[in-house]
């Protein structure tokens, strides 16, 4: 399981070290991709095979799915590191997450995965979200 707040610099090649604690959880076959909220995520080959799973060949898609599945795959890359522990993240991650060189990221343990937020937009998000932690736990947790 992930967990943890970190918040790294990004170099001006795009590269930026994922933390020991999360990266020693990654193992080969894991992919940085697209996750909900605008967010880049990294999926252990386990998650992103559960996803590859879930979602139907286009042949059988809706559209929907398909935009999904384009989505996904289409940012898509291997989590290859380097000898000092940062990943490099493509132009098209970057522009999608807004993620700026020489900016702060915050990677994010959250379970199964590792998200990475854009600085700003993560601060934003968890004012909001952590005055409602009560709330979403009474929520998620009914009965």
């Amino acid at each position: 399981m992930f967990a943890g707040t970190y918040r790294v610099k990004v170099d001006a090649k795009g590269r930026l070290a994922i933390p020991h604690r999360l990266r020693s959880g990654l193992g080969e076959g894991s992919h940085i991709s697209i996750g909900p909220d605008g967010v880049l995520v990294i999926y252990t080959p386990e998650e992103f095979e559960k996803v590859a799973q879930a979602v139907p060949a286009p042949w059988q898609a809706n559209e929907g799915q398909r935009q999904f599945r384009r989505l996904l795959y289409s940012l898509a890359q291997p989590c290859e590191f380097d000898s000092q522990g940062r990943v490099t993240l493509t132009p098209e991650q970057r522009r999608y997450s807004g993620i700026e060189h020489s900016s702060t990221v915050v990677v994010v343990g959250s379970g199964d995965l590792v998200e990475m937020w854009p600085e700003a937009r993560w601060d934003s998000y968890s004012a909001d979200a952590q005055p409602r932690f009560t709330d979403l736990v009474s929520e998620i947790f009914k009965g």
